[in-house]
């Protein structure tokens, strides 16, 4: 038994780990454009049954990775970089509005707390504890927005995200943190609009950073 596969038996949710699992194939080459996605080879392969691999793919179709053709099978997209900046957008305008909720809502302890963070973020010295942070920064404005529809809707773009936050160059963190200071001074001066415009302009950024890495990745099918 493979340490992936030990892995995913201790997960609760299969159906997301498989689709992690195929995303990741996708992004990296790994499953071409056009290729048929064999279900009982990614079943055995990863130590499961045929059912979360569905699953997987049923969530996989609603994100335009893959394209299911009844009775036929599912097939890898193509993706380009349109796509990628789409994502991103939505992403954006989401995050965006629980940003907008949350400065009325996140009182002056909150406040206290969410520049803790952002200081805290630009002084660590390990990627893992920045990366770490930033995710803390995020879901602390996202919960102070006080919205489970939105929160529901940031975790589900968040976790179909085309290129995860963790595989973005260094200098990423350098603009992250910059951006985050816009974040907290419109809280700071409780200004919602303010606060809803730098948050989607942060968001928005991420999308040249996805787009770059897997250009270098040579994932894009160039006209």
């Amino acid at each position: 038994m493979t340490a992936e596969t030990e892995r995913l038996r201790r997960r609760p949710n299969l159906a997301d780990e498989v689709a992690t699992h195929l995303r990741s194939a996708i992004l990296s080459g790994e499953l071409k454009p056009g290729a048929r996605v064999d279900q009982d080879a990614i079943a055995e392969e990863l130590g499961v049954s045929r059912l979360p691999v569905r699953e997987a793919l049923i969530s996989l179709d609603r994100e335009g990775l893959v394209h299911t053709i009844p009775r036929k099978g599912s097939y890898v997209s193509r993706v380009d970089r349109a796509d990628i900046a789409d994502h991103y957008l939505i992403f954006g305008q989401v995050a965006g509005l629980a940003a907008a909720r949350a400065v009325a809502r996140l009182d002056d302890e909150g406040l206290e707390a969410l520049l803790d963070l952002h200081q805290r973020m630009m002084s660590a010295d390990s990627l893992v504890e920045q990366q770490r942070l930033n995710h803390e920064f995020h879901r602390t404005i996202n919960r102070a927005a006080g919205s489970q529809r939105m929160m529901s809707m940031l975790q589900l773009l968040s976790r179909s995200l085309p290129m995860p936050y963790q595989d973005f160059p260094p200098e990423w963190l350098d603009e992250a943190n910059r951006q985050h200071k816009d974040i907290v001074d419109a809280f700071r001066r409780r200004d919602t609009l303010a606060a809803q415009r730098a948050m989607e302009q942060h968001i928005n950024a991420s999308a040249r950073h996805a787009i770059e890495v897997l250009e270098r990745l040579d994932f894009f099918e160039d006209e």
